[in-house]
C-alpha cells in the first residue's frame, strides 16, 4: 500500500465489519512499510513499544494519547539535540534513558 492511496472509510469500515481482518491487513501494512524502510531493527522496535502501549492502554482512546505522548517526546528530543547543535552546546544535549547508565566504548575507525 503507498500512503497515497489510504482509504480512511475503507479501514473504516473493514474495522467495524471484520475486525480480525483489519488486524491482519493492519500488522501486513506495518510490516511491509518497516521492510521497505532504513534502519529496520530500531522500526520493529519502534513498532513493538506502539504495540505493548496499545496492549497496556486497554482502549483506543488511551493508546492514541499515549503513542502521540511517545511521539511527542521524541520530537522535543529532536528539537534539544538541535538547539544544543545550532547553539553550539553539544554536550547539553541530553541522554537517552537506556544508555544514562552505559558505558560506551569508542573503537578505532578503519579506513
Amino acid at each position: 500500500m503507498i500512503i497515497d492511496s489510504f482509504n480512511f472509510d475503507e479501514w473504516l469500515s473493514l474495522a467495524q465489519s471484520a475486525p480480525d481482518v483489519f488486524e491482519q491487513r493492519r500488522r501486513e501494512q506495518i510490516e511491509q512499510i518497516i521492510s521497505n524502510g532504513g534502519n529496520t531493527r530500531r522500526l520493529r522496535g519502534l513498532q513493538c513499544r506502539i504495540d505493548m502501549e496499545r496492549i497496556r492502554a486497554h482502549t483506543s482512546m488511551k493508546a492514541c494519547l499515549k503513542i502521540s505522548s511517545l511521539m511527542w517526546e521524541s520530537f522535543l528530543d529532536c528539537n534539544d539535540a538541535l538547539d544544543a547543535y545550532v547553539h553550539g552546546n553539544p554536550q547539553n544535549v541530553s541522554t537517552p534513558i537506556s544508555t544514562k547508565n552505559s558505558r560506551i566504548i569508542y573503537f578505532p575507525r578503519k579506513n
